[in-house]
């Protein structure tokens, strides 16, 4: 297990270089990003009539030190399976798996084609500018994998003029210690941002020992964690038309993989790094902005325990160049072609394996009428060995009061993704003759913007149905053998509410969200081996509920969090079961004025009522827990 003596030092030289300057992201703990479209933006502008949320600034920047399975389990109706306090940790869209989600960094699949999904636990929260979530399927827009839904992550951009800065010292329970550090610079040409991170954790809290009779009480052993990384982002405008942009994002994670409840300790530990880098050009003209990105990424991944060491190294590289024209307010279209091409070196493969895959694609959208929005996507994958369908998407967004009183939006839409390399190159195992998943969605919403003066109410609901055909699961064989096939046709409906309300009372704010989501997945056809029909998948909740407040007044910020997660089948014959679970957080943050500077003292709680809980079976979670930090802000 990597240890992290350097992390004081490291600190100490945070503070002291940020000492003459001021920190490199904006501090983005008083005020909240909302769900904003604007004509020339990529995330929403083609997304017509799919629901596109984005996690709160402040939510963000009060738990920086967490990873994005925590923001994102904390802050949306989303479910993630974690295998404990160190584990790997997945999440699932309206019923689907992990390698049907797509996760995006500034436009980019950044997922492995070894595994397909992705690790949500090395994932941090600082270092980002925008966490936006689109649920449902998005495969015209962003490609293979884009089944259930897609996480969206963007730098940050550093628009404050001059430099700026911070740092943030944080202690924890379980033996937590967390540091991060920023330094920006924005001037009329140049802009450059850096962030660096680092965590060390024991996780070391006593559990219920569930697998054991009476269940006693228990230390969780062998699961620590030693994780950190960086960011570095670099803009230069070589001219009003012409920009150029760099960005770099690493990752390093140790963790001891805590052993199952009642299972022996085999001392397995995982190393992930990741190295990610991007470069970036656009230039406007009369025929419209002209964008090209060039990216390259580099996956490693060292799995070891008593019987075993396994090594996997993948390296992507990227290239995705897109032309946009814009007709005034009324249209927009963007054409554009993606390359990917795949190295992979695997222990569990024969030799190395390479792949290359392309896509054309054409996004378009039309305003006809003020309370009226369209959009119509087409995208064309070619993958040498498979012939995947085309995915078209169709969404519009209807105002019939022409305001924002009350909106009708609907999405018609196909998704596909390629089996990984390890469904068909595994020894043994894996099978080239794979299908690709594909699969149709259709969803239908309603939303309310009422503005009181005082307060501000919005609500929304949506309804979906989606069907996914030759959907990819691994399963024993008639030998026991465990083997990937396209086992079957699964059926997900559901129904999804929220709503928010922001109010001013003199020098109190208020904001509240509550959202609620109701997921119905189901097998309706079996076409190999034995299936259940009818059957909610495994680790599915059918209920998750989530309710947030926040309160302001003065210097003084209170953050209260309150998610709801139902009963989860762990077995496809609905024979067994993990209890449902109440999650209660808090925060609370006092901003004290050091002159021009500021230093921000929060105090949060976790799991305020001490729950015992699993998000995997036997796999013990963290009980009451409690962190101080510090944030010193400049200017």
């Amino acid at each position: 297990m990597v240890k992290l003596p350097f992390l004081n030092v490291w600190l100490c030289a945070c503070l002291c270089s940020l000492a003459p300057v001021a920190v490199a992201q904006q501090d983005t703990s008083s005020y909240h990003l909302g769900i904003v479209e604007i004509f020339g933006k990529p995330t929403e502008v083609y997304t017509v009539g799919s629901r596109v949320t984005q996690v709160d600034s402040a939510f963000l920047s009060t738990y920086s030190s967490g990873s994005l399975a925590d923001a994102l389990q904390a802050r949306t109706p989303l479910y993630f399976k974690s295998y404990g306090a160190s584990g790997i940790s997945s999440v699932a869209f309206r019923g689907t798996n992990a390698s049907q989600t797509a996760v995006l960094w500034n436009g980019l699949n950044i997922a492995p084609a070894t595994l397909g999904q992705t690790d949500f636990a090395t994932l941090p929260v600082t270092g980002f500018g925008d966490v936006a979530v689109q649920y449902g399927p998005a495969a015209a827009n962003y490609g293979s994998g884009a089944i259930g839904g897609a996480v969206l992550l963007s730098s940050p951009e550093y628009n404050q003029e001059g430099f700026s800065g911070d740092v943030k010292l944080e202690v924890g329970s379980f033996e937590r210690y967390f540091g991060s550090g920023s330094l920006g610079y924005s001037g009329r040409k140049l802009k450059y941002g850096l962030s660096l991170y680092g965590l060390q954790a024991e996780n070391n809290y006593h559990f219920k020992d569930l697998s054991r009779f009476g269940t006693p009480e228990a230390r969780q052993q062998h699961a620590a964690v030693a994780q950190y990384g960086t960011t570095q982002d670099l803009a230069w405008e070589i001219s009003p038309k012409t920009s150029v942009a760099l960005h770099g994002w690493y990752t390093f994670a140790d963790r001891e993989l805590q052993p199952a409840m009642g299972s022996a300790d085999t001392d397995a530990n995982q190393l992930d790094e990741s190295l990610r880098l991007m470069a970036e050009f656009k230039h406007d003209s009369w025929l419209g902005q002209t964008a090209v990105k060039a990216a390259y990424f580099n996956d490693y991944l060292h799995y070891t325990d008593r019987s075993t060491d396994s090594e996997s190294d993948v390296d992507t590289y990227q290239l995705q160049a897109e032309q946009t024209y814009t007709y005034g307010r009324r249209w927009s279209l963007r054409g554009g072609l993606n390359l990917q091409y795949f190295q992979a070196t695997n222990d569990g493969y024969a030799g190395q394996q390479d792949e290359v895959r392309a896509s054309a694609f054409a996004l378009f959208r039309y305003d006809p009428v003020e309370p009226l929005q369209i959009s119509l996507n087409l995208r064309q994958a070619f993958v040498e060995g498979y012939n995947p369908p085309l995915t078209p998407s169709f969404g519009f967004n209807y105002k019939p009061f022409n305001n924002e009183l009350l909106a009708l939006k609907g999405n018609i839409s196909a998704s596909y993704r390629v089996p990984t390399l390890n469904d068909r190159f595994w020894i043994g195992a894996g099978n080239p003759d794979l299908r690709p998943e594909k699969g149709w969605n259709y969803e239908l919403g309603l939303g309310n913007r009422t503005d009181l003066g005082w307060t501000i109410l919005q609500t929304e609901a949506t309804a979906y149905l989606m069907q996914i055909d030759n959907w990819l699961q691994w399963s024993p064989d008639e030998t026991g053998r465990w083997r990937p096939a396209n086992l079957q046709k699964v059926e997900s409906k559901g129904v999804e509410l929220s709503s928010s309300a922001t109010s001013t009372l003199g020098q109190l704010q208020l904001q509240t969200t509550a959202a609620y989501t109701y997921t119905s997945s189901e097998q309706v056809e079996v076409y190999e081996g034995t299936g259940d029909k009818g059957k909610q998948l495994m680790y599915v909740p059918l209920h998750k509920a989530l309710l947030s407040t926040e309160a302001r007044y003065k210097n003084w910020s209170l953050l209260g969090n309150l998610n709801y997660t139902g009963l989860r089948y762990t077995s496809n014959s609905e024979t067994a079961s993990l209890d449902d679970f109440l999650l209660l957080n808090f925060a609370l943050s006092k901003n004290l004025s050091l002159g021009q500077h500021r230093l921000l003292l929060t105090l949060r709680a976790d799991n305020a009522t001490n729950a015992v809980y699993q998000t995997m079976a036997y796999r013990a979670m963290p009980p009451r827990g409690y962190t101080f930090s510090l944030r010193f802000i400049i200017p």
